[in-house]
């Protein structure tokens, strides 16, 4: 019973190792993509990259944030009077309550309210002593030359904001190309999965005419020794189905690694068919759609409105500090805190201030250098714009003409494919009435098996070129739907 028991035991085993060898996982080309790129790294780092524009935006917004700020001081004294020599302290503590900063306009602002006590001893000459002080005054500056404008003001957050775009135009890019790989080896799986039914499909033929060849040898029809060319031709296709096996492997394991997936165990299955060939655009519609779509133009366009931004920016930092300065106070003094106070809110004292103050540096080559690099960049980033709309041009004809190719191809193996399945059945029939040699028969089972092969092969080329010329006129992306236009 112990002898069985564990037998049992064993054959449960070796039925769940043999269950979780043949598991499957059948993928679409849709779930396939969406593993790659949820699973990818370099989209990983995309997404933090994207973070980090963020950021930044939060720190050039930061610049027009304005400040709350407290300050206390307490302060002693001792000194002599230049007039008596007479020595004297003073003594006492100052606060200032300020808030500040500055608008998009470029104004600067500040209210600050401001407080004393002071104390001063061997005075006789102070009314009030101590004496308590108050003052609330409202500065304002605005500049009229350098750092004059909102859009001056604002160069940097919007440099950052196009950065943010650009972040994720570049998600989108690297996107692309992930699904453009991984389409591709999704139809090299399909194509593979397609050549070993091809294989098997020939070895068949092979087997079938082996036993027909014993039938005719049994019957005296055909000499013993074509027996060996019959069972020479099934060892061969044998191998070609082994090989097709490994190709088939390496596929699998080929779009496992664009799809960045650990489990090397599942088997995987690829469940869609490549497109029919359709009528394709006309290249001035493609390249329409290209320079509308394609992700990495729309990210030298933002590249080169940075570099604008910046060239103007610039050339206002060349220009004098010209600005207008203004103030205007309460205040007041009494022998308390709450009086002095009292005072400062009557407005019965008070104090302006307007005026202008201009800095103008000489030689002012930091700024002259900073200008003309700038000016420098904003002609490079417009020449980059011209060479990428040639490199775009030219992607869209190179895949449009390989997407032509590729149906073109398409319908010749099809014909070819016909052609040889026609001619294989007259020979097949010509070998039956004994009026073809063995060798023909074989020769055209290889021509057909042949010319299936090429057809798996062209429909799957003519899909990875549809993918190719998706991807040169920017038309890929994770939900968008891969398979038509």
């Amino acid at each position: 019973m112990r002898v069985k028991a564990i037998g049992s035991v064993f054959l449960v085993l070796c039925f769940a190792i043999s269950s979780y060898a043949q598991e499957v996982l059948e993928l679409t080309l849709a779930e396939a993509v969406n593993i790659a790129l949820r699973e990818n790294l370099s989209m990983a780092e995309e997404r933090i990259l994207f973070k980090v524009r963020e950021a930044e935006i939060k720190i050039k917004e930061g610049e027009f944030d304005p400040a709350l700020k407290f300050e206390l001081n307490k302060y002693f004294e001792r000194s002599q009077s230049a007039t008596t020599f007479i020595s004297g302290e003073e003594r006492g503590f100052t606060y200032d309550i300020s808030f500040g900063g500055k608008i998009k306009t470029g104004t600067t602002y500040e209210l600050k309210l401001s407080g004393a006590k002071t104390e001063v001893s061997e005075t006789p000459f102070l009314l009030l002593n101590p004496y308590y002080s108050s003052e609330l005054v409202l500065s304002v500056t605005q500049p009229l030359l350098k750092g004059f404008g909102k859009s001056i003001q604002e160069s940097n957050l919007q440099v950052a904001k196009n950065n943010l775009k650009i972040a994720a135009l570049g998600i989108e890019h690297r996107a692309m190309d992930i699904i453009a790989r991984t389409a591709g080896a999704y139809w090299d799986l399909y194509f593979s999965k397609s050549n070993l039914d091809v294989a098997e499909l020939s070895l068949e033929l092979a087997e079938n005419l082996l036993n027909e060849v014993k039938a005719k040898i049994d019957a005296g029809e055909l000499a013993p020794v074509e027996i060996y060319k019959a069972e020479a031709e099934v060892a061969i296709r044998e191998e070609q189905v082994l090989r097709a096996k490994k190709a088939l492997s390496d596929a699998e394991d080929a779009l496992r690694v664009v799809m960045n997936l650990n489990d090397w165990q599942k088997k995987i299955v690829p469940v869609d068919v490549p497109p029919e060939p359709d009528e394709i655009p006309a290249l001035e519609t493609l390249l329409g759609i290209a320079f509308e779509n394609r992700r990495d133009y729309k990210q030298a366009f933002k590249e080169y409105k940075n570099k604008k931004i910046l060239r103007k920016f610039y050339e206002n930092q060349k220009l004098p500090e010209l600005n207008i300065v203004a103030s205007v106070g309460l205040n007041g003094l009494n022998g308390n805190y709450g009086d002095a106070l009292d005072r400062t809110a009557s407005g019965n004292y008070y104090s302006w201030q307007f005026g202008l103050s201009l800095n103008i540096p000489l030689g002012n080559r930091i700024a002259a250098g900073n200008y003309l690099r700038a000016k420098y960049d904003e002609e490079m980033a417009e020449v980059k714009i011209k060479a990428l709309r040639q490199r775009i041009t030219f992607q869209v004809r190179e895949a449009l003409r390989a997407l032509r190719l590729a149906q073109d191809s398409v319908k010749a193996a099809e014909k070819t494919r016909i052609a040889s399945e026609k001619r294989l059945k007259a020979e097949q029939e010509r070998f039956r009435l004994g009026m073809a040699t063995l060798n023909d028969v074989l020769r055209f089972q290889e021509d057909y098996a042949k010319a299936l092969s090429a057809e798996e092969r062209a429909i799957a080329e003519f899909a990875k070129a549809e993918v190719n010329l998706k991807k040169a006129i920017g038309t890929l992306s994770a939900q968008s739907e891969i398979l038509h236009y």
